[in-house]
């Protein structure tokens, strides 16, 4: 159990390099996003106020859990831009990070823990009168670990530290999932605007998706009891693992921690599938101007409104994907972690340990082959925006979006949530304060958005970044896009 211990560990500490913010709360409600625009809503293509919006690029991150905590003697910021003082470093002038800086919540008795990241590549809108068209592309990598029973994290941290020994241990661990995929989707884009006049414009669109998959690795489990027998052996029994994955180089890959946006060969590809999302948005107002170009310093809404469902669909793997289960219904599954072969397959990563797993499963005559086409659907969610205009340039947004669970099994998830974002725009400037509420992290965020002309960065917990301790995760987003007259 120790590749859980230590993602848990990089779920907390790898903020600088992994991760992504799923929500870009004040970017993806602004109206200058641009092309941005349609990773939330399709519709919001046939409102923009310029004929054309081209986007250069956007990477963003996510890190969070709902049960540990870092509590460290610096602030992220310290940590990102090398600041953290010489008595917290080692002698190579690292970090000296301490295992007793994370604290756990003692009422709690699950966990969950989430990384993501996402890249959005190249990407155009062109409107030619009421129609709209465009293309985009983006790279999206996530890494979950839901309903762990806190027993499991606490026996995990023992075995890797031998100096705090509870035996025996038992652990009820129900509906435990485990996953890790990637993939990346290219998507055309086309709109047309019903009604363009002076009090109501109405906009229908959609965004067509191929998905290249990059990778998947999924684990669950139903009923299990684990019991350890010292730190020597873990027994599983009462219950059933399902395994599914590709191939072994990209489940060490993205158990490191999640692939942050790279844009794959045509090797890496592993499996193919398809997404749609549909999308309707109005604008309501006196006076509204009809023609583009017109509103670009000041929209001249009074209130707007949107709604969508995305991602309906999935990624299909077939040709790389392994598919294992290992049946301890009638027959107690044991695991010698004190073993030659295991120790050397914790030194080696994740997929050695789960390599022997499987192999020890075999030789005790547990495991069954499940061989066959692994299914892996999209983050279906819906998407409800509404903005209102206080006065010249001032806004206020909420949005709710609530994940949809479409398949059985295996999931590329999408967390709910509820964000309120007051702005100030305007075509040259912008500045936001999102606040946000995340269903199943527990968790209320306040966050920072800024733009200049075309550049833009944000957060959506900007306290965390700036505060010395404790914090339990992270976002951030930072990227370019144009409109064009």
């Amino acid at each position: 159990m120790r590749f859980i211990y230590v993602f848990g560990w990089l779920v907390i500490l790898n903020f600088p390099v992994d991760g992504f913010s799923q929500s870009f709360s004040a970017l993806q409600n602004s109206n200058f996003a641009g092309v941005n625009g349609i990773y939330t809503n399709p519709a919001s293509a046939t409102l923009m106020t310029h004929k054309r919006s081209a986007g250069i690029g956007v990477l963003g991150f996510d890190i969070s859990n709902n049960y540990l905590t870092l509590n460290a003697p610096f602030s992220l910021w310290q940590l990102l831009n090398g600041t953290v003082s010489d008595e917290h470093r080692d002698a190579q002038g690292n970090v000296d990070w301490k295992g007793d800086w994370i604290e756990a919540e003692s009422s709690k008795t699950t966990m969950d823990m989430r990384m993501s990241s996402e890249l959005r590549g190249p990407s155009y809108l062109n409107q030619y009168g009421r129609f709209v068209w465009g293309t985009a592309t983006r790279t999206r990598s996530q890494a979950n670990i839901n309903n762990m029973s806190v027993g499991l994290w606490q026996w995990g941290k023992q075995w890797v530290d031998s100096q705090r020994l509870m035996n025996p241990l038992d652990i009820a661990s129900f509906s435990f999932q485990a996953n890790a995929n990637s993939y990346q989707e290219i998507s055309a884009v086309l709109g047309y605007r019903l009604i363009n006049n002076s009090s109501l414009k109405l906009g229908l669109a959609t965004s067509l998706k191929g998905i290249l998959g990059l990778g998947s690795v999924n684990m669950s489990h139903t009923g299990v009891q684990f019991t350890a027998t010292g730190m020597d052996t873990l027994v599983m029994s009462n219950g059933y693992m399902e395994l599914a994955y590709t191939d072994n180089n990209l489940l060490k890959q993205l158990f490191r921690g999640v692939v942050s946006g790279s844009i794959p060969g045509l090797s890496s590809i592993s499996g193919f599938g398809y997404g749609i999302d549909l999308g309707i948005s109005m604008e309501f107002g006196s006076g509204m101007k009809t023609d583009f170009n017109a509103r670009e310093g000041f929209k001249d809404y009074t209130f707007k409104i949107g709604a969508a469902i995305l991602d309906i669909g999935s990624i299909g793997y077939q040709n790389k994907n392994e598919g294992f289960i290992i049946d301890a219904r009638e027959t107690p599954f044991k695991m010698a972690m004190s073993s030659p072969e295991f120790l050397q397959a914790a030194n080696e990563g994740s997929q050695a340990i789960l390599d022997f797993a499987v192999e020890s499963a075999r030789q005790q005559g547990v495991l069954k082959s499940n061989n066959q086409r692994t299914q892996v659907e999209l983050p279906s969610s819906i998407q409800l925006q509404a903005d209102w205009k206080i006065m010249k340039g001032i806004f206020i947004a909420a949005h709710w979006q609530q994940f949809l669970r479409l398949g059985d099994k295996w999931n590329f998830s999408q967390l709910s949530s509820v964000a309120v974002v007051p702005r100030f725009e305007h075509k040259w400037f912008e500045f936001a304060i999102p606040l946000r509420a995340q269903n199943t992290l527990d968790r209320f965020s306040v966050g920072a958005h800024l733009r200049a002309g075309p550049v833009f960065v944000g957060t959506d917990n900007m306290a965390n970044i700036f505060k010395i301790a404790p914090y339990s995760g992270m976002t951030f987003y930072m990227g370019i896009t144009t409109l064009i007259r």
